[in-house]
């Protein structure tokens, strides 16, 4: 992922099943009382971003999330920098920006987003590295996220907001995962900037 990048803002928590699926939504009344974006609805803000995957499944899920938020930092023009899971903008409530990778660009805010992508096999299948099922197992296979989002006052260092969202879909064992994937993805970056169009790939129904 580029280092000069960009980034989001979010909607309230539902827990999303069945294939088709639809937006991931967070508390969003947090954020506009932030004023993240300005009133030509540029963004005030830089992003830090880390990606921690359990297995070589849910690593497909962090290699996309590096395509699709480059492509939403080029679009809208924000700085995006992928960081350790280990930084302090994940274990302390106040920045140091002395730790920072880079610096805020002026922005009045800094927002860390930590993604914990999941990717659950159908039981009784396996699955091939590029998330395809080799046999059909009993029951759904399981895609999605979940992500804890910080935000601080880049002057300060205080910690402003810390917000929670997720997004798992249903899948057919025999599916490929990597629409379900795009799609989990889209959707967590148009619900932090609702001006954006990622372009949501179409996941087939059931």
């Amino acid at each position: 992922m580029r280092s000069t990048s960009r980034l989001w803002l979010p909607l309230i928590t539902l827990v999303l099943l069945g294939c088709a699926g639809k937006p991931t939504v967070m508390d969003q009344q947090k954020l506009h009382s932030l004023s993240l974006y300005d009133e030509s609805n540029r963004a005030r803000f830089t992003v830090y971003i880390s990606c921690t995957s359990s297995d070589w499944r849910a690593e497909n899920i962090c290699t996309k999330t590096k395509f699709v938020f480059a492509q939403w930092a080029d679009e809208r023009e924000i700085s995006v920098t992928p960081v350790d899971v280990n930084n302090s903008l994940f274990t302390q409530d106040e920045l140091q920006g002395w730790r920072l990778p880079v610096l805020a660009e002026n922005k009045p805010f800094v927002m860390a987003i930590h993604l914990s992508p999941e990717v659950t096999p159908a039981f009784g299948s396996v699955m091939d590295n590029a998330g395809r099922a080799l046999a059909v197992g009993s029951k759904l296979a399981r895609v999605g996220y979940s992500a804890k989002i910080r935000v601080f006052d880049a002057t300060s260092g205080k910690m402003l907001e810390q917000i929670s969202s997720h997004e798992f879909l249903s899948v057919k064992p025999e599916a490929d995962t990597a629409p379900y994937m795009g799609a989990t993805l889209a959707d967590l970056v148009s619900n932090l900037d609702p001006s954006y169009d990622p372009g949501r790939p179409a996941t087939p129904k059931h």
